[in-house]
């Protein structure tokens, strides 16, 4: 201003005036805010007393939402680790991305006010295998549930959550098993009729449908791992990538995202909310009653999700590659961009250079 001698005199605009010059800098303001890059010009020109590093490389980007992205990954990773989780295989079988996705992305999951908060309830614990079932009960509740007894439908074994899809108790005209069957046979038909309607990266060939049906993640009879942790909302790595091969990530989600919450739903109306009935008389029958189970008294077991794992089960870590891998990904990540849940565990080389170390661990 004293350069070039100029006079400036500061006028107060009232706020939602309508004024055009007000509008157009609160528009820079909100560009600038919400650009991945602060500068078009390299960092080295850029005047700050530190300049944000990964493997020597500045991070020349929004740094706030660099730094949300690292602390939602950290979240991310502290679910995917739970025992719950890897109790049968690695947690690497997971697409936590599509999961993630999946989880987020239906308003209906999250809602309390549209008249669902039972079946969000029901969504939230299926996912997290924390499902009220006989055997979660009988470590919340010991001295009311005898660990000794066995699912009070067919009485031959635990009533684990895995168990409510293939108790073989039978009624007229109702099995557990077979609507289970038919409720995944249905999602399975819903999704390969959907994909095949889309539209693909590349023309689909002649045995896209035959592959697509033959997934471990479709094996119902009996239910694999990979079936039975898609049931409860985990997508598995090897359905997304095989879809992959024809398909961006986006349509694969987005495709994957309804007809999942729908299949939820019909498990929830059909077996849940049937079996649910069925064991609230049969708690009548044994002497527990409401007051019982409210009540704080007795012994407490500290709570494990139904899948019977010990307490010194090792949870085994997500990174599936070479540290030089996890460098090379987040190097490209900075310099091209990129999903940081690809990759959950490049925030341990994060560093600010010269002055100090910083750690979000």
């Amino acid at each position: 201003m004293l350069q070039k001698n100029l006079d400036v005199t500061l006028i107060k605009v009232p706020a939602h005036a309508d004024d055009p010059l007000n509008n157009h800098v609160y528009a820079l303001a909100k560009a600038a805010h919400t650009d991945l890059y602060l500068s078009s010009h390299p960092s080295s020109e850029l005047l700050a007393p530190c300049i944000l590093q990964f493997n020597s490389l500045p991070v020349d980007m929004n740094i706030r939402k660099f730094i949300r992205d690292i602390l939602d990954a950290k979240s991310l990773l502290t679910l995917a680790i739970l025992p719950r989780f890897n109790s049968y295989s690695s947690t690497s079988d997971i697409d936590w991305a599509c999961t993630k996705f999946c989880l987020n992305n239906n308003k209906q999951f999250v809602s309390h006010w549209n008249g669902r908060s039972e079946f969000c309830s029901f969504r939230i614990k299926l996912l997290l295998d924390m499902l009220p079932t006989l055997t979660t009960l009988q470590r919340r509740k010991p001295h009311l549930y005898n660990p000794s007894w066995l699912c009070p439908q067919c009485n031959s074994l635990p009533e684990t959550l895995d168990h409510l899809w293939t108790c073989p108790y039978i009624l007229p005209e109702f099995s557990l098993l077979i609507t289970f069957k038919t409720l995944l046979l249905a999602l399975r038909t819903n999704f390969l009729d959907k994909f095949l309607s889309a539209s693909s990266l590349i023309p689909l060939p002649d045995s896209f449908a035959a592959e697509f049906t033959v997934l471990d993640c479709w094996n119902c009879d009996p239910p694999s791992i990979f079936c039975l942790r898609f049931t409860r909302g985990l997508i598995p790595i090897s359905l997304t990538m095989f879809l992959g091969n024809y398909f961006s990530s986006f349509t694969i989600w987005s495709i994957l995202d309804t007809p999942l919450h729908d299949f939820h739903f019909d498990l929830y109306v059909q077996i849940w909310l049937c079996r649910s009935i069925f064991f609230h008389h049969w708690e009548s029958a044994q002497g527990i009653t409401k007051k019982m189970k409210s009540s704080s008294l007795g012994p407490s077991s500290t709570f494990l999700p139904s899948s019977n794992i010990p307490f010194n089960t090792s949870t085994p870590s997500l990174a599936t590659v070479s540290l030089d891998s996890w460098v090379s990904w987040v190097s490209f990540s900075i310099i091209r961009g990129g999903s940081w849940i690809s990759h959950l565990d490049f925030w341990r080389r994060l560093t600010v250079q010269p002055l100090l170390r910083i750690s979000f661990w």
